[in-house]
């Protein structure tokens, strides 16, 4: 009898650990670097098919991106055009906090470490930006 309950509680811890698995749906939003009083830099995730960097004003699609949901922290790799046309290649780690923060680290130009690191790349903190609401404008009637 211990056993089937000691198999039960494995399997049900188990099933907890796969339903926290993160998917691309946990990062569709706008989010914004915290501290940035200009909102110069932010990340959109509109869909699987869609993400845009703003960087100093400038909206750059993505071009091609890569991301392991399985790799903890996640691994995302993308590629954007710079200034002069030329593909960038950026590798970065994230790792979502809770439903309205994550923590990125961008690796340009140099290798990715597999965890969060001190001594290479650039450490973000973003915060999800609070959907714009517009109020409906009451039309006259003739």
């Amino acid at each position: 009898m211990k056993k089937i309950l000691f198999a039960l509680a494995i399997f049900f811890i188990s099933l907890d650990g796969i339903s926290q698995q993160k998917k691309m749906k946990d990062l569709v939003g706008r989010w914004e670097i915290v501290g940035e009083k200009d909102n110069a830099a932010s990340l959109e995730v509109i869909d699987s098919s869609t993400i845009i960097l703003i960087y100093n004003g400038e909206k750059k699609k993505l071009t091609n991106y890569k991301i392991d949901f399985a790799k903890s922290p996640i691994w995302f790799d993308f590629y954007t055009e710079g200034d002069s046309a030329a593909t960038v290649a950026v590798k970065s780690l994230v790792e979502i906090l809770n439903d309205n923060m994550i923590k990125w680290q961008l690796f340009v130009d140099e290798e990715r470490t597999p965890y969060f690191s001190s001594s290479k790349g650039e450490l973000f903190y973003l915060r999800k930006a609070n959907p714009v609401m517009t109020t409906a404008t009451p039309v006259a009637s003739n």
